[in-house]
């Protein structure tokens, strides 16, 4: 079917008016169905967020000189449907949206890979992963501070805390401390400090699983918080020509961290790895010099983080999810997608679980790297969208109830499909 008569409204998203595109639809028979949109061509990428029955189904994207684009599939049950897409640009028209039914589901992983050059540990929790998708969810939770009280609020308010504790490792290189300094990026820096230590507990004394990202701050500085690009002047292109200022200034930064993540080398504890995350949307400065530099430094990085430290441990998380920005599969084993919806909103996201798969040519597992409302177990299960683990950002994401109430945490960490500390505990072990 086609649907051509769209309606402009204005939803609030985070604080702001957004305007949206709305449709409605009607399903004769349950089954499996193709989503894709017809608009005008774009001169430049962009990319937008889909409500179905105002629930959020994640991200789209539109490709430059394209005007076609396969949003995703979903298993509907007959009945009416309310469509509803984000201008992604301000001159937006969509011409129709296509809805084909098709006889069975094709979003799932075939022919996942563990790579060889792994280690003992980090090939069984690949395994673990394995076995568990389409199954289970991880429940994930990032703390930017080693005192993680998020981790302490959910345990209050659920009785249980995440089997996956982010880090990050913002805190670790030299030039954090940079001009017009906020008091904000103060506090950050210094309630990081001391996350190697806990992240040594979680994955060691506690069992649990481990991931890091790194906002890293510009090696030469700037001012404020210079992971932004708008912060920094530091050029990543220089940064890679052997012998500059900014390349000498680079790998000291690089070596600094792949001396603390040997540690954890030193122990076979498995780390996910999600460096140069968001790259494509070129805010950090790692992205900030197009997806050739970027490609060059994730190289550069993986080269030296395994080759000269040895770290086969890592478990490379891709989080740059755009054609332009893919990396080769044997450099990373899970692809990552970053989506904020509103406050409050527990839609299944499939939209952005299916995008992540027919980027990786469904061929690697996918998770739900950083997001603010958490999906609702029985939504993802019921359409589908296997993503491999959740991941809260910090902060307000957790303590203020708009976006994750009381209740909605409850649910979800007693969910029967829901992975915790003491769900882990009990399906795997590293012991």
């Amino acid at each position: 079917m086609r649907i051509s008569k769209f309606e402009e409204k204005k939803i609030d998203l985070y604080s702001r008016e957004i305007r949206i595109l709305e449709a409605e639809f009607k399903i004769e028979s349950f089954g499996y169905y193709d989503f894709y949109l017809n608009y005008e061509p774009i001169e430049n990428f962009s990319k937008s967020y889909v409500f179905i029955n105002n629930l959020a189904y994640g991200e789209v994207q539109f490709y430059e000189g394209k005007n076609y684009s396969y949003l995703g599939e979903l298993k509907l049950k007959p009945e009416k449907y309310t469509f509803q897409i984000a201008f992604p640009y301000e001159d937006f028209k969509i011409n129709f949206l296509e809805i084909k039914e098709k006889d069975q589901s094709n979003s799932k992983i075939k022919n996942f890979k563990i790579r060889n050059n792994l280690s003992d540990n980090a090939k069984r929790i690949l395994e673990f992963f394995q076995k568990i998708y389409a199954n289970y969810i991880i429940a994930g939770q990032h703390t930017n501070t080693s005192a993680g009280p998020e981790i302490a609020y959910i345990e209050y308010i659920t009785g249980e805390k995440p089997a996956l504790r982010g880090f990050d490792l913002l805190s670790y290189t030299p030039a954090t401390k940079t001009q017009e300094m906020t008091p904000h990026a103060i506090i950050e820096i210094e309630g990081n400090k001391g996350s190697i230590e806990k992240a040594l507990e979680w994955g060691r004394d506690f069992g649990g699983i481990v991931t890091f990202c790194w906002h890293w701050y510009a090696p030469l500085g700037g001012k404020d918080k210079t992971f932004y690009t708008i912060n920094t002047d530091f050029d990543l292109e220089k940064a890679l020509i052997e012998g500059t200022e900014e390349n000498k200034a680079l790998l000291r930064d690089i070596y600094m961290i792949g001396e603390k993540l040997s540690i954890f080398r030193g122990l076979d504890l498995p780390i996910l790895w999600r460096p140069l995350h968001e790259a494509d949307g070129r805010w950090f400065w790692w992205g900030a010099k197009g997806p050739e530099n970027y490609k060059k430094l994730y190289h550069l990085l993986y080269e030296i983080l395994t080759e000269k430290f040895k770290l086969n441990n890592l478990i490379w998380i891709w989080n740059a999810p755009h054609p332009d920005w893919e990396i080769e599969e044997d450099l990373y084993d899970i692809a990552g997608i970053d989506n904020y919806v509103p406050p409050g909103n527990h839609g299944p996201m499939k939209f952005s679980y299916d995008l992540l798969l027919k980027l990786t040519d469904y061929r690697k597992l996918v998770a739900l790297t950083e997001n603010g409302p958490i999906p609702d177990p029985d939504l993802l299960f019921e359409y589908e969208a296997y993503f491999l683990w959740f991941m809260p950002w910090f902060g307000d994401f957790v303590f203020n109830e708009s976006f994750n109430s009381k209740e909605h945490l409850k649910k979800v960490y007693n969910h029967e499909k829901v992975i915790t500390l003491n769900k882990l505990r009990k399906l795997f072990s590293m012991r």
